[in-house]
């Protein structure tokens, strides 16, 4: 019984993590998640962190993620340029990007971001990975439940006669 509540509590426990991250992965919500590799927005937002962007919603100092030169940059959306262009900045750079940014690269506007969670994100991305990680979870849940077996096995008693061994008496 303690094995099949275990085994219901660890479904659960994925249920409850892998549904939102189904859900913003599928596009089934009007969110996306990346990973930000540089420290172009330090302190504010650090490597290896994962924001979450809001499709279609941001405004002047909100920090946004979009497409430039083939790769997807997070950055403060500093200015909205009279040709309708954005100016875009990152927290720990000097000067503003040298490039404007079309509003049809935009992805959405930053609404909120974990820190260092960038690491699992990539780290799951490579299929041997993510092998390693469920055989690893296999292995422990296949030791847990031989440790069970081992627990409810009843020992033997020491006047219990052994096989292969003769007792002999002595008068």
């Amino acid at each position: 019984m303690k094995r099949f509540k275990g085994t219901v509590i660890l479904l659960l426990v994925l249920a409850a993590v892998l549904t939102p991250v189904a859900l913003v992965a599928t596009g089934a919500l009007p969110y996306r998640a990346y990973v930000v590799r540089t420290g172009s927005m330090s302190p504010t937002i650090l490597p290896a962190s994962v924001v979450i962007a809001e499709a279609d919603q941001y405004e002047v100092g909100q920090i946004i993620t979009f497409r430039h030169a083939g790769d997807r940059t997070t950055h403060r959306l500093v200015a909205v340029n009279d040709d309708g262009t954005l100016t875009t900045q990152g927290d720990a750079n000097n000067t503003v990007d040298p490039f404007t940014v079309p509003t049809a690269d935009v992805i959405g506007g930053v609404t909120a971001f974990v820190p260092r969670l960038g690491y699992l994100v990539v780290y799951l991305q490579n299929p041997l990975a993510l092998g390693s990680l469920i055989m690893c979870v296999l292995s422990m849940w296949y030791i847990g439940s031989s440790d069970q077996k081992r627990e409810q096995k009843p020992e033997k008693k020491p006047s219990e006669k052994i096989p292969g061994i003769v007792s002999v008496q002595v008068v």
